[in-house]
């Protein structure tokens, strides 16, 4: 690798050509955000609804009105025999067979996550009974 600038007074620029700090020998790195996660939040698992499709919000699923959320991660239980569909609207989170199925499959295991702040954004269905669902979010 090539040395940056000339003699003991290396400089690095930005793409605006603004000095980078450059702390003995090594870049600054920014390692807090203003943004950052506080804290986690997990629920017990439970039962995704089959027949028509339900928030997050639902009293058989979280039950939890969350509306601060930074990230979601949704994961079907690895035991499940089936899929969990996910999807933003009641109408458009359908669990058919294929070519009239709606939002994302999740098959036993899989993990989704998703940069929302409401669970009453998310909806989930299972293709079948006893398709169990984890669901954790950071705030």
């Amino acid at each position: 690798m090539a040395d940056v600038g000339i003699g003991i007074h290396r400089v690095i620029q930005d793409v605006d050509g603004e000095a980078v700090v450059v702390n003995s020998g090594r870049l600054a790195v920014e390692t807090e955000q203003d943004d950052a996660f506080s804290s986690w939040v997990n629920y017990p698992d439970f039962v995704a609804e089959t027949g028509t499709s339900q928030a997050l919000t639902h009293a058989n699923h979280t039950n939890a009105s969350i509306t601060n959320a930074k990230e979601i991660f949704i994961q079907t239980d690895d035991a499940n025999g089936g899929f969990v569909m996910v999807g933003g609207t009641q109408g458009t989170t359908l669990a058919g067979s294929v070519g009239s199925r709606a939002g994302i499959k999740l098959n036993g295991g899989e993990t989704l996550v998703l940069a929302i702040s409401s669970f009453a954004s998310i909806f989930l269905i299972g293709s079948e009974s006893n398709q169990y669902v984890n669901v954790a979010y950071f705030a």
